[in-house]
């Protein structure tokens, strides 16, 4: 069995300073207490965007010195509060597969389960998510070159209508061709992203498509039509994805309780 680790939206900011008065690092800093002394541990974490809030380098000095406690390797994409450059120069490289310039795209072949990690910020100042022509190319050839290793998708935003008018507002450009390929390799299991700070799934074909919960508490704005905006809380959370031969994948959502305890809450399997 192989079992990964998902956190997202962590949004880590400059010492003295909250997150919309939260205190981003020690939920953080608990997440990790609390994957730690899960059993099995897991064989490594992904960190699916938004590390941090504002992209500047001490916010991301201070999530590398958080992340030192992991006793397994880690993984990030970025997300659209980060900023690619400040996040090259300031974690490990081996934590984007070694991606050295432009958009972040990698591939980890050092699990029994294959990682893909891709850059969805390719056309910023669009604010919705954006896959390019080149992006989709280097995809589609990273997914051909080993269609039967099972495999994991890392992008921060979903490429599905979540529900939240606010955010599917502005769409995913390429959405239509990233699904198209995931649905035409049945070894794809998951595509993994946050954005939302809550969870919604859709499925493609053989993959469950998943959004993690923040490591944080969210308030977090439900359907948005003729009515005024609601809202509703969210508790913090991590997601771990299993994989075995016998059962493909199996996702478990673990939520952190008011006693501080994380308990799973929530199941996908892939059947």
């Amino acid at each position: 069995m192989v079992t990964i680790a998902q956190l997202t939206d962590t949004h880590i900011v400059r010492e003295g300073t909250t997150y919309f008065g939260t205190d981003t690092t020690s939920y953080l800093e608990d997440a990790i207490a609390a994957l730690q002394a899960l059993h099995p541990r897991p064989d490594c974490v992904v960190v699916t965007g938004d590390l941090v809030n504002y992209g500047r380098s001490e916010e991301y000095v201070r999530f590398r010195e958080i992340m030192r406690a992991l006793p397994t390797p880690y993984f990030v994409v970025p997300g659209n509060h980060d900023e690619r450059e400040q996040l090259r120069a300031t974690l490990p490289a081996d934590t984007i597969g070694g991606s050295d310039e432009g958009l972040v795209r990698y591939a980890v072949d050092s699990f029994k389960v294959r990682l893909i990690g891709i850059d969805a910020n390719a056309q910023r100042p669009w604010p919705g998510a954006a896959l390019d022509r080149d992006s989709l190319e280097w995809l589609e050839r990273t997914l051909a070159s080993d269609t039967e290793r099972p495999t994991i998708l890392l992008v921060h935003q979903p490429a599905f209508r979540t529900g939240l008018h606010l955010l599917d507002i502005f769409g995913f450009r390429g959405g239509r061709r990233l699904r198209a390929l995931v649905e035409s390799n049945p070894n794809v299991g998951r595509v993994l992203s946050g954005h939302i700070h809550c969870v919604k799934s859709c499925r493609w074909g053989n993959a469950f498509a998943l959004t993690g919960p923040s490591t944080a508490p969210q308030v977090v704005p439900e359907l948005f039509g003729s009515t005024p905006l609601r809202l509703h809380p969210e508790r913090p959370g991590f997601a771990i994805h299993a994989w075995d031969a016998a059962s493909g994948f199996t996702t478990t959502i673990y939520r952190r309780n008011d006693a501080g305890t994380y308990l799973p809450t929530e199941t996908f399997d892939s059947r």
